[in-house]
């Protein structure tokens, strides 16, 4: 089994990412993630609603964590939900 999976929703194709773990200051959520992402990205639920943008990302590189600025009224019920970015912005680097 990959380690992350698509979701095909509406014809637009979504790659999980990661899972938020918790929010913080009411409106930043904090998700472990299986790559590094691009700074600016927005993230969606598994719904294909867009949850936020990418705002931070920390920890080990093999093991990244990402702040998400949230977009939602109500935050805390996205704890445990997993995350979604399109993978045309997956944010792989590329030659110098």
């Amino acid at each position: 089994m990959p380690s992350f999976y698509s979701l095909f929703l509406a014809g637009v194709s979504l790659e999980e990412i990661g899972e938020i773990l918790h929010v913080v200051q009411g409106d930043r959520a904090i998700a472990k993630v299986k790559i590094t992402p691009k700074l600016g990205l927005t993230v969606f639920d598994i719904r294909r609603k867009p949850i936020g943008r990418i705002v931070d990302i920390f920890g080990p590189i093999k093991s990244p964590y990402i702040e998400i600025e949230v977009e939602e009224q109500n935050p805390e019920k996205l704890v445990n939900s997993p995350i979604y970015i399109s993978p045309k912005d997956r944010g792989m680097k590329g030659k110098r």
